[in-house]
């Protein structure tokens, strides 16, 4: 019977004999489905719809795991025809997976050797017949595409040995989609670093996607995963980094692998080691001699912890995920040639002053809205839009020129892109390459300097790394004036082709957030001012009831307890910060909330409002806290009172902490900031001699 059979469109039923057995293939029951096919079967029943996807028992017991199964229910069927034997093996189900392509899935990879030497051991083979290995399903998959499509590495090894030539397998016949291609679609870079191995596949990793409509390259697609890399995990808080940095770069469920670089010589164990919050810098950490812990041990040691915390062991996987996307960036990299089709020489038109200013915003505004056209964008633009420094840094360091690199579609450079799609880290890399200010002079398309391509909105998403609108305003007005101090001067009063300066279309496509953020900042504003007051109230009060009493002249009982000056300290603290957070939220109130504003002011009168709210919270309620130590004594044998009494007085300031998190995260933004500016007032010769940083990268303002 040949391979066709089932390519009918409607599939034909399932014997109701078959309900017993899928009931033991559901559960696992492998023993009693061996059983079954046993007694109460024939051996055509092997080779028969089993399920109405059209697998046959076979089908099943492949996807089993087991090689004993298979290799029992292959023996069953010496009682049957060799045409019903040769059949069991090329048999399709209703999407034409063959029994090779369902052992495509399983982890043990005797069962492909199990099956091809059945086939050889049985002489099942005619002349004419296609190798089992290069049968395709209904998505033109061969078996061994199978394999590297679900990221089985070792069965894809294994198939590999019994194929004398890979190119067949290079791709699938309905799309054209690659291998190479498939393996990154899923994230399965173990499999695409073994790829980038075999012969030929650099054709395979230049050529696009697809052949009826021209798709991405495979490091385009690379390009589109920043979470792939390590560059990512600047966004995690500092324990995941810690972690990050401190475990082995031999992966969790790693076989030993000559190339792995875990085990050296000399007993060291490479690591990434410098600023957990960046993870730019890279160092190789030695074990002391004193520790006397081999590598091994180390490994071993943290396999353990792994097994009993699963945050731990995600950790670790994704570490040696990054690894390997980085090798295969690195490979991709180095057959790269996209960014020679640049575009240069294109008339320019300089307009300096507005001739006609809009008149519909909104109209304006969906003119200027461009969506992102990955497929016209190189990998190294790619790269530089989703913040991948590892791709950016690796092909300008192997091809300085590419720097210069400008895209066809819409004349944009590497800056340009990162600028507008606020990549930070990106700016931060090609500020060290000393190409800024180069790259600024460039014009792109619709005469979009540097200084438009900020005020764009269209490519802003996810709010940014700041909590409230408020603090994502005041970002937005931060990057247009650190991008402005790299541009010509000039440049800000050229035109787009809307006749708008940069700085209006700024205000114009920033005009709907400024809204919510004088929405959100009055509203925080009268509710923390009214908490103030509240507070600075109860304080007052607190002021004239002192604890204790007071004796005929005025004066307190408990005047020389140490707990009762701690009481005045705490209760004058509280009153002055509570009343000075009131003045501050009402300066807020009493703002016109111009735009401008929220580039210092409304955001740094916020912040120092709820820091001055907070300290009054704290210091109301320790003021409280002594308050009833005095009143109820504090002797030796109370002293669990005590300890229990400063306990549960903190969980209402804990709660109000917790509540208002985002702004707690814009205080230390703002203490981030502070730190950053006082570094700068220390000499610039001083941080050079006591860093340990090389001084500069490369300068690759040549090329441009």
């Amino acid at each position: 019977m040949e391979r066709g059979r089932r390519e009918e469109e409607n599939p034909k039923l399932v014997d109701p004999r078959m309900e017993e057995p899928q009931t033991f293939a559901l559960l696992g029951k492998w023993d009693y489905f061996l059983n079954y096919f046993r007694q109460k079967a024939a051996a055509d029943d092997l080779i028969k719809p089993f399920n109405l996807a059209g697998n046959t028992a076979i089908h099943i017991a492949a996807r089993s795991d087991n090689p004993d199964l298979l290799r029992k229910l292959l023996d069953m069927l010496e009682k049957a025809s060799i045409d019903h034997r040769r059949e069991a093996l090329r048999e399709v189900n209703a999407h034409k997976n063959t029994l090779l392509h369902q052992v495509a899935l399983c982890e043990e990879v005797e069962m492909v050797d199990l099956v091809l030497k059945y086939e050889k051991d049985k002489n099942l083979a005619k002349p004419d017949d296609e190798n089992l290995l290069e049968l395709r399903n209904d998505l033109g998959e061969t078996p061994v595409y199978r394999a590297a499509k679900y990221g089985r590495l070792r069965m894809l090894k294994r198939m590999a040995q019994h194929v004398e030539n890979m190119e067949p397998h290079f791709h699938r016949t309905s799309d054209f989609t690659s291998i190479l291609h498939i393996a990154i679609i899923g994230q399965h870079f173990d499999v695409a670093k073994w790829l980038s191995k075999k012969e030929g596949i650099e054709k395979v990793a230049s050529a696009y996607e697809g052949i009826k409509e021209k798709g991405l390259s495979c490091l385009q697609l690379l390009s589109r995963m920043p979470s792939a890399f390590k560059s990512y995990n600047s966004q995690a808080g500092f324990v995941h980094n810690l972690i990050y940095v401190c475990l082995p770069n031999k992966g969790y469920d790693e076989e030993e692998d000559d190339d792995d670089g875990f085990i050296r010589e000399n007993g060291d164990i490479e690591s990434e080691k410098g600023d957990i919050e960046s993870g730019k810098n890279k160092a190789k950490k030695t074990i002391s001699p004193s520790l006397a812990v081999s590598p091994i041990i180390y490994y071993a040691i943290w396999k353990l912890v792994a097994k009993e915390w699963d945050s731990v062991k995600e950790i670790w996987k994704r570490k040696k995920k990054n690894k390997q996307a980085k090798e295969v960036a690195d490979f991709l990299v180095s057959i790269d040639n996209s960014w020679t089709e640049t575009k240069h020489g294109s008339p320019r038109r300089e307009v300096v002053l507005p001739v006609i200013q809009p008149k519909n915003v909104a109209a304006t505004r969906k003119a200027c809205l461009e969506p992102l056209r990955c497929k016209n964008y190189t990998p190294l633009l790619l790269a530089a839009s989703t913040g991948i420094i590892e791709i950016v840094e690796k092909i300008i360091e192997s091809h300085p020129d590419a720097v210069s690199h400008v895209s066809q579609h819409d004349e944009e450079n590497v800056l340009h892109v990162a600028v507008k799609h606020r990549q930070k880290n990106i700016y931060k890399h090609l500020k060290e390459y000393k190409v800024l200010k180069g790259l600024a002079f460039h014009i792109a398309t619709d005469n979009r300097t540097l200084l438009h391509q900020v005020a764009r909105m269209d490519y802003y998403c996810d709010g940014g790394n700041h909590p409230g609108v408020v603090f994502q305003l005041q970002e937005e007005l931060r990057w247009f004036e650190r991008v402005k101090k790299i541009v010509p001067c000039h440049y800000q009063l050229f035109c787009n082709k809307d006749n708008l300066t940069a700085r209006e279309l700024f205000d114009l496509e920033h005009s709907e957030m400024l809204k919510e953020a004088r929405e959100w900042i009055k509203g925080t504003a009268q509710s923390c001012s009214a908490a103030s007051v509240l507070v600075a109230t109860v304080v007052f009060a607190a002021g004239y009831s002192v604890p204790g009493g007071t004796n005929e002249l005025g004066i307190p009982n408990l005047l020389n307890f140490p707990l009762f000056q701690f009481f005045t300290v705490m209760d004058v603290v509280g009153q002055a910060s509570s009343l000075v957070s009131v003045m501050l939220f009402l300066s807020i109130l009493t703002s016109p909330f111009q735009m401008q504003e929220f580039y210092k002011s409304l955001p740094r009168k916020l912040t120092m409002g709820f820091t001055f709210l907070f300290i009054s919270l704290i210091s109301t309620v320790l003021a409280f806290v002594s308050t009833i130590l005095l009143t109820t004594g504090t002797g030796e044998d109370e002293k669990w009172r005590s300890r229990l009494t400063y306990s549960i007085t903190f969980v209402p300031v804990t709660l109000f902490g917790l509540t208002q998190f985002p702004i707690m995260m814009a205080v230390k933004y703002g203490m981030k900031r502070v730190w950053k500016n006082l570094k700068k007032m220390v000499p610039k010769d001083m941080i050079t001699k006591m860093s340990t940083k090389p001084t500069c990268k490369r300068d690759y303002s040549k090329y441009l």
